[in-house]
């Protein structure tokens, strides 16, 4: 049944993709025009590559998230936390959206870690950074900054989120132990865990919003809610390598209403530059830091 599920899920996770895939080129088809003719100057890669540098930045708040969720159930270095993240996150590329997780896996395995600990640690690591996203979203959206995103949504809504969230993470810190996902008093570090997720996709959406910046004016928190929210419905597509498609296609649709529909087009794309070039420095970084020491941990297992 199980194998069933999955399966299921990842078909239906490919059909929304290639529907995704399919809605972005009819959008290009009948904006190609105004599309075409951007033409970018070094000004403009100047700062799309100073962009690629600030999510490069931005995901060390994840690296360090990873770090401490591995904590919770053992004390490994940096030195191996690090590299097992930094030099695995590219492969959610892969189509499948999981192999960087199980690279993460396979790295950890010769540590201090068993292997029921490392599917623990994954799990917390599947909740954390969505649970960021959704603070983002419950944040701006209580202070009624969403509303011209999805206007068909109640404002009872938008009032219900911040005590919903808060309740959402009391449930949270109290069942996870309960529940052997964590250790017992693991209260502050979810909590240290939760905040840094927070901060990265808090700071993605102000990416976001600077490369629309480039193209056309518009509030700020509406674009930042708007990337925040296309992020989660990326992550949360089976089967979607990087949320690939479907990213893009909530991007678009969120803010069709802008009436910016060509620098809506050109910022998806951008973003979805930015973000790959930020996510293969990190790789480079990583490997260049630590494949050292990766090597000399190889070489000690091997004896």
């Amino acid at each position: 049944m199980n194998s069933r599920l999955k399966s299921l899920a990842i078909w239906g996770g490919r059909a929304v993709l290639l529907v995704a895939l399919g809605f972005i080129a009819v959008q290009i088809r009948s904006h190609w025009t105004g599309l075409s003719s951007w033409r970018p100057d070094s000004t403009d890669a100047a700062l799309l590559g100073a962009l690629s540098l600030a999510y490069f930045a931005s995901l060390m708040f994840v690296v360090e998230g990873w770090h401490r969720i591995v904590a919770l159930y053992s004390a490994e270095p940096r030195s191996r936390t690090y590299p097992s993240f930094t030099m695995t996150q590219i492969a959610k590329y892969i189509p499948g959206n999981v192999a960087h997780l199980l690279g993460r896996g396979l790295y950890l395995r010769s540590s201090s870690l068993s292997d029921g600990q490392i599917v623990k640690a994954t799990l917390v690591e599947l909740a954390a950074i969505p649970a960021g996203a959704v603070t983002v979203i419950a944040v701006l959206g209580s202070a009624g900054l969403l509303s011209p995103l999805l206007p068909w949504l109640p404002s009872w809504l938008w009032v219900l989120l911040a005590p919903g969230l808060v309740l959402g993470v009391l449930a949270a810190l109290v069942l996870a132990p309960r529940l052997g996902l964590v250790p017992q008093s693991s209260t502050s570090g979810l909590l240290v865990i939760g905040t840094l997720s927070t901060v990265f996709m808090a700071l993605l959406g102000l990416i976001f919003a600077a490369v629309f910046s480039l193209l056309a004016a518009a509030p700020i928190a509406p674009l930042a809610g708007a990337a925040v929210i296309a992020w989660l419905v990326g992550y949360l597509t089976p089967g979607a390598p990087g949320g690939l498609g479907t990213r893009e296609a909530a991007l678009v649709a969120l803010l069709w209403s802008l009436n910016q529909e060509d620098a809506v087009l050109i910022a998806a794309a951008l973003f979805r530059i930015v973000t790959t070039l930020g996510d293969v420095l990190l790789f480079s970084v990583g490997w260049l830091v630590f494949s050292g020491g990766t090597a000399r941990d190889e070489a000690s297992s091997s004896h």
